[in-house]
């Protein structure tokens, strides 16, 4: 079974550009990241490899959880649970990285650069953008979750 079908169950849907639009549609045209978004897309579809596209969906989703949870600084949430979620943040941050750099292995040297300056950096900027691409991610996988 081709892993775009197993993954998008939606046999209208073939390409990355209406994968694309699928999801800006489901947005209601919230994405903020809408490039980068496309370019994810378009390397995930190339290569076969949808499956770590899904998978830092999933752990975009969960990071808007955990990041929501950390700036709200709940105070229901005790200091040692609020560590702990500053714990999982930053090892998912970490996974995502690794998943958007796996995928990014089959990209142009001109991808990996702009995400490597754009998101990974550790800088508050970068910082910033790839919250937003969490954001992007997220949506991904709550139009996944509706299929």
């Amino acid at each position: 079974m081709n892993v775009e079908r197993r993954i998008i169950k939606n046999p209208e849907i073939t390409n990355p550009t209406e994968f694309f639009g699928e999801v800006e549609k489901f947005s209601n045209s919230k994405l903020k990241q809408k490039e980068d978004l496309v370019r994810l897309i378009e390397i995930s579809f190339k290569n076969n490899k949808i499956d770590l596209l899904e998978k830092a969906a999933f752990t975009a989703k969960y990071l808007q959880g955990l990041f929501n949870i950390i700036q709200r600084g709940d105070s229901a949430v005790n200091k040692e649970i609020f560590e702990k979620y500053s714990k999982e943040y930053s090892e998912n941050v970490e996974q995502l990285k690794n998943n958007l750099k796996e995928l990014l292995k089959d990209g142009s040297e001109f991808y990996k650069k702009i995400f490597e300056e754009k998101y990974f950096a550790l800088t508050h900027t970068s910082i910033s953008s790839l919250n937003d691409l969490c954001y992007d991610l997220s949506w991904v996988k709550m139009y996944l979750n509706t299929k």
